[in-house]
């Protein structure tokens, strides 16, 4: 009887050790993917940044060829994302809040076999 519950105690322990790696694991793996899409996010921010940042020089210039002053030319662009702004004000939990709330429940709650509805 005393050798079966040690036997039992043994396995418990294996049993909880093997759990905990397992937690371990699951953790990483969420955590490493987490970090690898905030990186890329980060990334592809920065790259877009200029790319607008150059777009937006380009544009400039371009409405001063059009309109024959310089001034005008950027104002027009300010302008542009003064517009951009606004819109951007007024549908921000649509554009916004909400897709960032999904993709963080997503991130941190995967679905995996286990718990698939």
């Amino acid at each position: 009887m005393l050798e079966e519950l040690e036997k039992i105690r043994k396995e418990i322990r294996e049993y909880l050790g093997v759990r905990f790696d397992l937690l371990r694991l699951q953790i990483a793996e969420n955590i490493s993917g987490i970090l690898s899409k905030t990186a890329i996010l980060i990334i592809t921010g920065y790259l877009l940044f200029f790319i607008l940042l150059f777009l937006s020089i380009a544009a400039g210039y371009f409405f001063a060829s059009l309109l024959g002053s310089n001034e005008l030319g950027f104002l027009c662009v300010a302008g542009f994302y003064t517009l951009l702004l606004l819109i951007f004000m007024l549908f921000r939990k649509r554009i916004i809040e909400r897709p960032v709330i999904r993709t963080v429940i997503k991130l941190l709650f995967p679905k995996t076999g286990d718990n698939e509805e």
